[in-house]
């Protein structure tokens, strides 16, 4: 029996560590799978459920560890240096041809929510002209670690804002619609929905779990209860630290029942 084209759909997080997922540390040592404390750990059921289902990378490493020098590699296959985009806030050049674009040649349904950070200093910078084979990309921002969208007559947009209108990374008013976790996994499930029967490839980019490392409830307590301890790795004397972590020397530390970290 023939298969017909397969769907393809991208979950991105931003610095999203991979001892976070249930399925990555079950491949580990417990000493490197709990290196915030013996046990303490967030339970990924469903994307464990991928894993156990489907595949999972074991010598998967970014090209760089810049927000966009890596996600442009990773739409396009090519390094840093091959896409123009070789530090953040520089766009991708308009000659890139990403896995979108060539999917969307074959006749695919293509679109992308969430952050994008390829588009220059545009911030938030919605829907970008330059679209780069994504082609509903009315919930695409280039910029920002947004906290509540929501959407308007205009458009969607950033609901936390100033007196003054500006938008800010504030919680105010966040639930389970608006919280931009929420709101971009809704969008995307609505694509999926729109499109059954035809070929799709959609990307969703999570602003979180970049900071600020704010959450709406009731995931802002439900952590609470366990005792975090700093990684071992953080603990080094600055003399045993590479020159480009001296200035992180002795000034890590995190709250997380305050939500806040420094």
């Amino acid at each position: 029996m023939a298969i017909g084209p397969m769907n393809v759909l991208v979950i991105h997080c931003d610095e999203l560590n991979f001892r976070t997922l249930g399925c990555y540390r079950d491949l580990l040592p417990r000493e490197q799978a709990y290196v915030w404390g013996d046990g303490v750990a967030v339970e990924t059921p469903n994307l464990d459920w991928l894993a156990r289902n489907g595949a999972i990378c074991e010598r998967f490493y970014v090209a760089s560890p810049v927000c966009t020098p890596s996600r442009a590699s990773f739409v396009s296959g090519c390094y840093p240096q091959n896409t123009g985009a070789i530090q953040n806030d520089i766009p991708m050049r308009d000659d890139v041809v990403t896995f979108a674009e060539v999917l969307r040649r074959r006749g695919y349904i293509t679109g992308y929510a969430g952050k994008w950070h390829l588009d220059g200093p545009a911030k938030p910078g919605w829907a970008p002209n330059r679209k780069f084979g994504f082609e509903d990309n009315r919930y695409m921002f280039n910029r920002g670690h947004w906290k509540v969208l929501e959407d308007t007559p205009e458009g969607p947009r950033v609901k936390a804002r100033t007196a003054q209108g500006e938008p800010t990374y504030g919680l105010d008013g966040a639930d389970s619609e608006s919280y931009t976790t929420d709101f971009l996994t809704n969008k995307t499930i609505d694509f999926v929905k729109n499109h059954v029967g035809r070929p799709f490839c959609y990307m969703v980019s999570f602003p979180d779990p970049h900071g600020p490392n704010t959450v709406r409830p009731p995931y802002d307590t439900m952590f609470e209860h366990f005792d975090f301890q700093i990684p071992r790795t953080a603990q080094k004397k600055g003399e045993a630290l590479p020159s480009w972590a001296q200035t992180a020397n002795g000034s890590r530390s995190v709250s997380l029942r305050s939500g806040k970290g420094s």
